[in-house]
């Protein structure tokens, strides 16, 4: 954990789930799961496929509607609100008004093909957000050069590389100012050569004291930006810690064998 987020992470929680479970039919995704992120934190999940490390990202921004439990970003119930002493689904505004605290950068980039860059990323504050035009895409501009992609405003989704695509998706989910960013194995879908340039980004955010939660196969990206590790397996939290304890002094048998498969 870097200087930088020690200076900015304290004990105020970002995201709070508690006891949360999720069903897909018969199939329990999410059993029980409690998560605690304060701002600041870069807390990175790892695990094997489908132990429910995207279910769990989906559930925090309410794209996935979860069984039992609770969510609160920012000490706001999400998705939910108190009625005669049960939770009742939220109205869509307020929901849509916490979500969009919520940066979410998928495995796949889902920018607008008809759209370049620089409308991509002006796209929602204009029109979720009601910011002016003239404000957000003097600030888009800067975003775009912060990812390293000032050059490429004008550019469609087709002529970009997947790195140049994901780096646009993550200046995208920053043009709304979130208070938290999820990543969901955002380097997945790319060639090995362009991981770096995401990665590099990535870095960069969370010395700048940027809360994160990232899905990730990088265990080098891992070990040396994130603050706080989880590991899961079969729909539960399995082990958790510092870097250096997950990685070089792991207590469970199921992390060791997790971990000694993929280094």
């Amino acid at each position: 954990m870097s200087v930088q987020q020690q200076e900015n992470s304290d004990s105020r929680e970002m995201v709070r789930a508690e006891k949360i479970v999720k069903r897909f039919g018969d199939i329990t995704v999410l059993n029980g799961v409690d998560l605690s992120v304060k701002r600041g934190q870069v807390v990175v999940v790892i695990g094997p496929s489908g132990s429910g490390k995207t279910t769990l990202l989906r559930c925090i921004n309410h794209l996935e509607k979860i069984d039992d439990g609770r969510i609160y970003i920012d000490g706001e119930l999400m998705g939910y609100r108190e009625s005669n002493g049960r939770l009742v689904e939220d109205r869509e505004a307020n929901i849509a008004r916490i979500r969009s605290q919520v940066g979410f950068v998928f495995q796949r980039f889902n920018l607008f093909p008809h759209m370049t860059a620089l409308e991509n990323v002006i796209e929602a504050p204009i029109h979720v957000l009601r910011q002016p035009k003239s404000e957000v895409t003097e600030r888009a501009h800067a975003l775009l050069a912060k990812v390293g992609l000032a050059e490429k405003a004008n550019a469609y989704p087709h002529k970009l590389s997947g790195g140049q695509q994901q780096r646009v998706a993550i200046a995208r989910a920053l043009a709304m100012n979130p208070k938290i960013m999820l990543f969901d194995e955002a380097t997945s879908a790319l060639d090995p050569e362009l991981v770096g340039e995401v990665l590099k980004v990535m870095k960069q955010l969370a010395e700048e004291g940027m809360t994160m939660v990232v899905v990730t196969h990088e265990m080098g990206f891992a070990r040396e930006v994130c603050s706080h590790v989880i590991f899961m397996d079969k729909s539960v939290i399995v082990e958790e810690g510092t870097p250096e304890k997950i990685f070089d002094h792991a207590e469970n048998e199921r992390t060791r064998n997790f971990l000694g498969m993929i280094l």
